[in-house]
């Protein structure tokens, strides 16, 4: 008896989609303004270097949904390592030296806190949902298979391999219409710091700046996690 593979029953794999806040926030340096982060093609290959969900030749905007999880992803450099943890307490603190876990006061006059708006109504792959990790698997499977991944999951997205999640990103980014239009304005992701929605805008969208803010000690949430971090505020 001749054997036939059945017919698929159901529908192609569809991401799954999410709007854009009103509001998008991100700490970065005074100038230039909402600056889009563009990997360096030496660095395209080291999986050390650049941000997680940046792209070869084309550029993205990185922010959080909350001022919260804007510092959050901008002052976990200053975490004190676990190798420095046994000699912490003996590092002295003398003038112009920055100690482990010290954020000094340069990076808070040099850094402002803004927020941002995507306009326009393209929408945002939700890379931390089931549904998409279905899709890209389904659609972009070589893309896959060149890091031996069978099947995605959050551990993958969230994990320390960036040459799979700046390969999802430039896949996602090259997805068009058959007018050649772009299908989508950029990936919507939690962070891997904490329970923080964050946002990788690609630069075929249209940012329009809200507002600016300068820095200071008292702001409630850069004081809220530099103590989730641990961190002494110059």
């Amino acid at each position: 008896m001749l054997w036939r593979r059945p017919a698929r029953s159901s529908m192609p794999a569809e991401p799954a989609l999410a709007a854009a806040p009103q509001a998008i926030y991100r700490v970065e340096r005074a100038n230039p303004p909402l600056r889009f982060s563009r990997l360096n093609p030496v660095d395209a290959l080291n999986d050390r270097a650049g941000n997680r969900f940046d792209i070869p030749g084309a550029g993205v905007l990185y922010g959080a949904t909350s001022a919260g999880g804007a510092y959050a992803e901008t002052l976990a450099g200053f975490r004190p390592k676990a190798s420095v943890q046994d000699t912490l307490a003996s590092i002295p603190a003398e003038p112009g030296r920055v100690r482990p876990g010290q954020v000094p006061g340069e990076w808070l006059t040099s850094r402002r806190l803004r927020s941002f708006q995507v306009a326009g109504a393209l929408p945002f792959v939700d890379i931390e949902a089931p549904a998409s990790h279905t899709y890209l698997t389904e659609h972009a499977p070589e893309l896959l298979l060149q890091h031996g991944i069978e099947n995605l999951d959050v551990a993958l997205i969230r994990g320390p391999n960036r040459l799979l999640t700046r390969g999802i990103a430039a896949w996602l980014y090259s997805c068009t219409d058959e007018h050649g239009a772009a299908l989508f304005a950029g990936i919507r992701y939690m962070s891997r710091l904490g329970n923080f929605e964050c946002w990788a805008v690609f630069d075929g969208a249209h940012v329009e700046m809200r507002s600016t803010d300068q820095i200071t000690y008292r702001d409630s949430d850069l004081q809220t996690v530099a103590s989730l971090y641990g961190l002494n505020l110059d």
